[in-house]
């Protein structure tokens, strides 16, 4: 079956997050103080899921496994097969720095690496390309992806880490044989909401009514496509800039409780997910709603109602259902 779906004895919670450092905007200025205060907002949420006892799966971009690098023959990262896209000038990794850790931290990660595995409550690291190519969109060939793929998952392994779940960078999704080859589990599908196919003016505009109006966000069934699961998102916990500045942390923390008392109700899973990142914009505030998520999510767990899985555990449960 190209398709198939598997029925849940109880609701899952699931929470993503897309680790990118400057990476995710090819360093976008607007944006590097954001990235400035990154280190210290992973702290904090490393010390609310050991608080809450909850599992994250931290899709990881590949370069961030290093504290340095630097050309090899006047070339960064030469293994790495370069994506065409029509919008590129100059080499893909002409913003690499090809410097260290200390130089600019902004580049590497290998210290949040070692964060997130030393976490008191197993995390889960996955992959987000080593670049953070855009895989859907045409110029990424497979091979490209392919080589992306074999890095990260070399360094990963350096670091005593078995990669088996990946987030598509903008959730641009393209090459699944090529993933499937690669020995992965899962995906983060793109979310299940109403708006989900509008032009994507229109789907902005969707995004901050649905979110202006708390629509409840989906639970989601698992899907395994081309012979990996889709563990499609559910709900972006939204940042507080632009348009979402006036949006009140409440209103993000009913959405995200509506959500998993559906997936409670209706056995599917509940997958939330942001970048770390996104918590700069007001870190004390998005993290106060998060822990009121986490709380919730702790009083379904203690009813056994609900489990926390990572995306891998997830993947590796539903495989041993077929």
């Amino acid at each position: 079956m190209d398709e198939q779906e598997i029925k849940l004895p109880k609701g899952i919670f699931i929470l993503s997050l897309d680790m990118e450092l400057a990476w995710g905007t090819r360093g976008e200025k607007k944006l590097m103080g954001h990235y400035a205060k990154e280190r210290q907002i992973i702290d904090s949420l490393l010390f609310l899921f050991e608080k809450y006892r909850i599992k994250a799966t931290w899709a990881m971009v590949g370069h961030l496994f290093l504290d340095n690098c630097r050309p090899i023959n006047g070339v960064n990262h030469p293994e790495i097969v370069r994506p065409n896209y029509k919008w590129l000038k100059g080499d893909w990794f002409d913003i690499d720095p090809a410097s260290n850790i200390e130089k600019t931290p902004e580049w590497y990660g290998k210290d949040i690496v070692y964060k997130i595995l030393n976490c008191r409550v197993a995390q889960e690291i996955g992959c987000h390309t080593f670049s953070h190519i855009i895989v859907g969109e045409p110029g990424c060939a497979a091979d490209a992806f392919d080589s992306e793929l074999k890095v990260c998952r070399n360094l990963a392994w350096q670091q005593g880490v078995g990669l088996k779940s990946f987030v598509f960078p903008k959730n641009m999704i393209g090459h699944l044989k090529t993933l499937k080859e690669n020995n992965f589990l899962c995906f983060r599908g793109v979310n299940k909401n109403w708006y989900k196919y509008f032009p994507e003016k229109l789907k902005m505009i969707a995004h901050a009514i649905d979110n202006y109006f708390i629509l409840p966000a989906s639970a989601v069934s698992p899907i395994k496509e081309k012979g990996i699961w889709n563990l499609a998102g559910s709900y972006f916990y939204v940042h507080k800039s632009g348009w979402a500045r006036f949006l009140p942390v409440s209103f993000r923390v009913a959405k995200s409780k509506a959500g998993i008392k559906k997936a409670v109700q209706q056995c599917k899973v509940f997958h939330l997910w942001f970048h770390p990142f996104n918590l700069a914009s007001s870190p004390e505030e998005l993290l106060a709603g998060l822990e009121k998520i986490f709380a919730y999510v702790n009083s379904w767990r203690q009813k056994g109602m609900l489990d926390n899985f990572t995306m891998g555990e997830t993947a590796e449960y539903l495989n041993s259902q077929i």
